[in-house]
């Protein structure tokens, strides 16, 4: 399990595994800014959460005036904790329909793909979701994206973490794998090598806060977003994940 270390700021890091499940109270004005490990979104790297969602919701909560603390955990725990507990929120979040009315949103954070992933080399083609009929794609458990490929008739089987998948994919258990835009490095953690058969969707990317938090803040928190995405200095931080190595 990797260490923990401070933040710059208000902020302090806390490193949640799936067997670490004490909840951390927000304290008076003071948020908890839940995410997982996804990068370049955010993951954990020398003592510190870094990448381009974590660096803007530092960012924002700094502008903002905002004191908080950063929560890396299992994603199901990290969305349940901003869904249930009054001052937490979570990142980086799909903004849907049906997850609309659940949290208060700050927003948009990041633009982010759903895609479609094959063996690097494999011949296979796909113009259309109607292409991966016949295929089995393999999925993280409880993403949003399952019932959508599902009513597209296509075959989806669920896994509890990627590098399941990633397995399954090496041993050709299943054909496919639907996953995230910079996903290639989960693969190659895992030891194979992917590359885009589809890209399916794109998603506006938010930060998903509990009902409860004081509409102010969230305020404050969105006033803060909407300076540094009209700056242009948002738009930098995004680039930059195409330019600095993940580990």
């Amino acid at each position: 399990m990797p260490g923990s270390g401070p933040l710059s700021g208000h902020a302090s890091a806390l490193v949640a595994c799936a067997l670490a499940l004490a909840p951390v109270p927000a304290g008076a004005g003071r948020l908890v800014f839940n995410t997982e490990e996804s990068p370049p979104f955010n993951y954990f790297q020398n003592g510190k959460v870094v990448g381009t969602s974590a660096d803007i919701v530092r960012r924002i909560a700094k502008d903002a005036d905002i004191a908080y603390d950063i929560i890396v955990g299992p994603w199901k725990k990290s969305y349940n904790n901003a869904l249930t507990q009054d001052g937490h929120c979570v990142f980086s979040t799909k903004f849907t329909e049906a997850r609309e009315p659940l949290f208060k949103w700050v927003m948009p954070i990041e633009i982010s793909k759903s895609v479609i992933y094959k063996r690097k080399g494999d011949p296979f083609k796909a113009l259309s979701l109607e292409d991966l009929r016949g295929k089995k794609v393999g999925s993280y458990s409880n993403d949003i994206w399952i019932a959508y490929l599902r009513d597209a008739n296509i075959e989806v089987e669920e896994a509890n973490s990627d590098y399941v998948n990633m397995n399954k994919l090496k041993t050709g258990r299943i054909d496919l794998w639907a996953g995230g835009e910079g996903d290639e490095q989960v693969a190659r953690e895992a030891g194979i090598e992917v590359e885009e058969a589809l890209v399916f969707a794109e998603n506006v990317i938010g930060l998903a806060c509990n009902k409860q938090i004081d509409d102010h803040i969230i305020e404050r928190l969105q006033e803060a977003l909407d300076q540094l995405n009209a700056s242009g200095e948002a738009e930098e931080i995004r680039r930059s994940r195409y330019q600095t190595p993940v580990p």
